[in-house]
């Protein structure tokens, strides 16, 4: 099995279509050379039978020369030998290089993913994604399946070229002119294919992300009546990317009639002529049957030439999508100099935020109250570096400053929005697969997930459904804080992680988080953006914001006594609660 190469940053810095597809054929150079070989071998001996064929005739048959015709005849199946010897490999090369290609650009656009991080999903629709990651791949893989038949279609058109040189210059000539203009005149209709396919694919890209939409949210969807009007709209872009497929059949069907007509029309114009110049002595039977051969064959060459060019088009589409994905340069540019020499200061450090005066020192247990809601994701986001506005900094060093790696692995962000993915449960809360028995006990004790996980019928080996849809919005919070405490990181942001769980369950969990930061955290800190009375009163420190600014800070019956404004967002959350 070949061994798919590896394709290093420099493929990331090209900004085109065709620099891309130069970059994957520049990856398999020995098997781009070997296919283009094998392809003009193949092509090229299909095109010499007729002249051997031809020469048989002429100093075998029609002169009574038993050993001419053995000795041509030996010849006709020794080309025919090498036909299908080459033949065989070249599509067998054909068909590897078209899994290597779709492999490498995959592996290209999903380290490139990896690169962008949490950016991707503001820069990079969810439906260009999905459709980059399937067609868009598919299509580039066989766009370099039929470049070697175009190389291959090339030699073999040259070869019968100069072969009817030889025999006769007229006709030579008259190949010489006629097929490069027909097959100009045919690639004019590249054209609108080429328009009317990248119509269709933003539309199959739109399409797709709005199905995932609906699939990913069929529950709520039914829970607020909201099935027909996403119905409505998925039919109203079916029917338009019905439309565009319309329009790209229409673009495709015109191609194709060209294909068919071109090539008959050569075979017709040569076999005309032949058959006049045989009236005239200036052929012999055998060079017309020669030309009549040639001419029939050239059909071949001419339909892989211009389906070839039919689905490079295709690819170019599709390259010029994913060149799009991965010129986007990720935010953070991190080297393994700079990570070296970032020093480790774990359970000593302190992140603050200058922007807002939030600081956050270690190993405490800290509740951040919000007058604005809104304003909460914004500062955790920038907090942990999710966002660029602002200059936060860990001990003392600006996280701007800091390698990607070091931020995520000493600040985690732990949102609502966060999904589990097909697996076990021990895989989806322990990712890393370095926790022990013990630290898994521990987090999900001070998550109060234990009981989530006692009720399956397998424990934590028992499969998650992707999103962990089988589990209530109270069991998936409980289940992301026994990751987020699992991930072991020095900094824990969470944004209103109790808020669809009952009150009794909220208390425990305010309970077990104020004792773990007392005693047992190491160094850790975990930070709640809430307006929960039961997280805040158990917080060791609160911080109030308004308009961005923190305008006061303390424990949670300090802020009571001293400030209205928090009194009374703490009030209000505290009566909406009551009968919960």
């Amino acid at each position: 099995m070949q061994r798919i190469p590896a394709l290093g940053p420099e493929g990331l810095n090209d900004r085109s279509a065709a620099r891309f597809i130069l970059a994957l054929v520049g990856k398999q150079k020995a098997a781009t050379l070997w296919g283009a070989l094998t392809s003009a071998i193949w092509m090229t001996t299909q095109a010499l039978i007729p002249a051997a064929i031809g020469r048989a005739i002429d100093q075998g048959i029609a002169r009574n020369d038993s050993g001419s015709l053995v000795r041509w005849s030996m010849i006709v199946l020794l080309l025919g030998v090498l036909r299908a010897t080459s033949g065989i490999a070249f599509y067998r090369h054909s068909i590897i290089t078209r899994t290597v290609s779709g492999c490498l650009t995959m592996r290209m656009v999903t380290r490139h993913v990896t690169r962008l991080g949490a950016s991707l999903s503001r820069r990079q629709g969810t439906d260009d994604l999905i459709a980059t990651s399937t067609s868009d791949v598919t299509a580039i893989g066989v766009g370099l399946l039929y470049a070697g038949r175009v190389l291959g279609a090339v030699a073999a058109v040259t070869a019968v070229t100069v072969a009817m040189l030889t025999v006769s210059v007229p006709l030579g000539l008259l190949v010489l002119v006629t097929v490069p203009v027909l097959s100009g005149l045919s690639s004019l209709l590249l054209r609108p294919l080429h328009a009317r396919q990248d119509d269709y694919r933003d539309l199959q890209g739109r399409l797709a992300g709005r199905a995932v939409d609906i699939a990913s949210g069929l529950r709520v969807l039914r829970g607020v009546g909201g099935e027909r009007q996403f119905a409505a709209r998925f039919r109203a872009d079916s029917t338009r990317l019905r439309t565009a497929d319309v329009h790209v059949a229409r673009a495709e069907a015109d191609l194709e009639g060209s294909r068919v007509f071109v090539p008959g029309l050569v075979t017709a114009i040569v076999t005309y002529t032949a058959a006049l110049f045989a009236l005239d002595q200036r052929l012999t039977i055998g060079q017309v049957v020669a030309f009549y051969g040639f001419a029939t064959f050239l059909a071949m060459p001419l339909n892989d030439f211009m389906e070839g060019m039919s689905q490079i088009t295709r690819a170019l589409v599709a390259a010029r999508r994913v060149t799009k994905l991965l010129n986007l340069d990720p935010r953070d540019r991190e080297t393994t100099e700079v990570a070296a020499t970032v020093p480790s200061t774990r359970g000593k450090a302190h992140l603050v935020d200058s922007t807002s005066g939030l600081a956050i020192p270690p190993s405490t247990f800290m509740a951040v109250a919000c007058a604005d809601a809104p304003e909460a994701d914004s500062l955790a986001r920038r907090l942990t570096r999710f966002e660029d506005s602002g200059d936060p900094a860990l001990d003392g060093e600006p996280l701007s400053s800091l390698p990607i790696s070091v931020v995520r692995s000493r600040v985690l962000l732990g949102l609502n929005s966060d999904r589990f993915f097909a697996g076990t449960v021990r895989e989806e809360i322990a990712p890393a697969g370095t926790a022990d028995a013990e630290e898994l006990t521990t987090a999900l004790h001070i998550a109060c997930a234990t009981d989530i996980v006692d009720a399956l019928p397998q424990g934590l080996d028992t499969r998650m459904t992707g999103r962990g849809r089988t589990f209530s919005g109270g069991q998936l919070q409980r289940l992301r804080l026994t990751r987020a405490l699992l991930s072991d990181s020095e900094f824990t942001v969470l944004v209103e992680p109790t808020n669809a769980v009952d009150a009794y369950t909220e208390h425990r969990v305010a309970e077990n988080l104020a004792q773990f930061h007392g005693s047992l955290s190491g160094g850790r800190s975990t930070v709640v953006f809430t307006v929960s009375p039961l997280l805040l009163q158990r917080a060791h420190q609160v911080a109030y914001v308004e308009e961005g600014r923190v305008v006061a800070a303390g424990t949670h019956d300090e802020l009571l006594e001293s400030h209205s404004a928090y009194r009374m967002l703490v009030a209000r959350d505290d009566s909406s609660q009551v009968g919960t």
